[in-house]
């Protein structure tokens, strides 16, 4: 099918890659349900270790000055303490991601998908190091942006979307990752910004319905241990949805962007000089077969 790059510039079919999307999902719900449960069950766990080692939240309330005290030093020893847990859970969250834009890229290109494998080689190479990095370029880029402004925020978050997908399929470095995730996204960041919203939106009811289903266990039973299993249940259910989209957008970006370069090339025939159409696969002046 021939490409009109001038229009597909513009006209990322945002439904259309939700769509498919849901579909990868749906075929392999069993794996992709399967990561994202262990990985919030692994945050989970951190967050409740990380409660364990909080001091009692006690404050004093004889002084406005021994208030202010109290909490700046609460706020110091909550930081100090979740730090690490913080970290060690944004570590496991990348590593869950890369594995499931790698198995969904291998789904997109007909390839044997391997857990075991993808788990063994992130761990036993310098392809953590590079996600790890790519994630944290990433995410401070990010967050600098929503401090200074709002708008950049969303525009790191819109450009750098992609830094992933592409390191686990092209292995580059760090700063190719996040200059390829640029060049697929240039001219085109309205749309995707679109399709990131609509993930959002699908989270933020998804979370909205789940504290509501979850109210009798609150209210009636105080069965605090099964809400937090329902919650992780139905959002390890629903939170694959972001790699997949967005692993999806950029197989489709990397496969416009091969064949409008392969269209705009400029082919002369090597016996004439003839100036080719693309697909020319004779020359139309001389007659001769071209290489």
């Amino acid at each position: 099918m021939k490409v009109d790059a001038k229009n597909s510039l513009y006209n990322i079919p945002v439904l259309d890659v939700l769509d498919k999307s849901f579909s990868i999902y749906v075929s392999k719900v069993e794996v992709f349900f399967t990561i994202f449960l262990i990985l919030n069950t692994v945050n989970a766990s951190l967050m409740y270790a990380a409660k364990l080692f909080m001091p009692s939240f006690n404050p004093p309330y004889d002084s406005v000055d021994k208030l202010l005290t109290w909490l700046i030093n609460y706020g110091v020893s909550a930081i100090t303490i979740f730090s690490p847990f913080l970290l060690a859970s944004w570590v496991v969250t990348s590593v869950g991601n890369s594995i499931v834009a790698k198995y969904t890229l291998d789904i997109l290109e007909n390839k044997r998908a391997s857990l075991k494998e993808y788990v063994t080689s992130i761990l036993t190479s310098s392809l953590l190091l590079r996600i790890l990095a790519v994630g944290l370029i990433t995410g401070a880029l990010i967050i600098l942006g929503f401090i200074l402004l709002v708008l950049p925020g969303v525009f790191m978050m819109v450009i750098f979307s992609l830094a992933i997908p592409a390191l686990m399929h092209e292995r580059l470095s760090i700063l190719n990752s996040l200059r390829r995730s640029k060049e697929l996204t240039d001219n085109r960041w309205w749309k995707i910004f679109l399709l990131l919203l609509a993930i959002f939106i699908i989270f933020a009811v998804t979370y909205l319905l789940i504290e509501i289903l979850l109210i009798p266990f609150y209210q009636i039973y105080q069965q605090f241990l099964v809400k937090d299993i329902v919650r992780i249940v139905i959002i390890s259910l629903i939170e694959p949805i972001y790699p997949i989209s967005v692993t999806q957008l950029y197989y489709y970006l990397l496969g416009w962007r091969a064949t409008c370069m392969k269209e705009t090339e400029i082919k002369f025939c090597h016996y004439c000089e003839q100036l080719l159409p693309h697909d020319a696969i004779y020359c139309p002046n001389c007659g001769r077969k071209l290489n």
